[in-house]
């Protein structure tokens, strides 16, 4: 399972449970394939998402209940990282930031705010409620 996703200068390293693997472009081109494989465009993912939800920026992506990827920057930054929080065990605040602990035992610590990602959780969460909905209704 990925936990994140970061970009490098010669493409960007994907962090799973049991292996590091790269991909030769930019962590936003991984995040686009990974929806095709999922069945929709991210382009018209974020379209909708911003339209029904009227959030702006940092869109998290539902993929599945596996792959729920949570943007840290604007999603074209550069040092932008994607966090996988299905993969999160814990989060704990500190002086610095935060510490992410994955179920792998893999530690991620960041210089971000507990209440910005709180915000993200709880837009993913809104998310993953309206294509549960949308599936069971059609």
């Amino acid at each position: 399972m990925i936990e994140y996703i970061v970009n490098t200068a010669s493409g960007s390293i994907i962090y799973q449970e049991d292996q590091i693997e790269t991909y030769k472009s930019s962590n936003l081109s991984y995040i686009k394939l990974l929806c095709e494989k999922g069945l929709f465009t991210y382009d018209g993912y974020i379209k909708t998402i911003k339209k029904v939800l009227d959030i702006k920026y940092k869109v998290p992506v539902y993929i599945s209940d596996y792959l729920m990827l949570i943007p840290l920057k604007r999603v074209r930054d550069y040092d932008n990282i994607w966090i996988n929080y299905a993969s999160i065990k814990n989060i704990k605040k500190n002086d610095k930031g935060i510490e992410i602990e994955f179920y792998s035992q893999r530690k991620l610590y960041l210089k971000y705010s507990l209440n910005s990602l709180s915000k993200q959780i709880k837009y993913l969460e809104m998310i993953k409620i309206m294509k549960v909905k949308h599936f069971h209704f059609q």
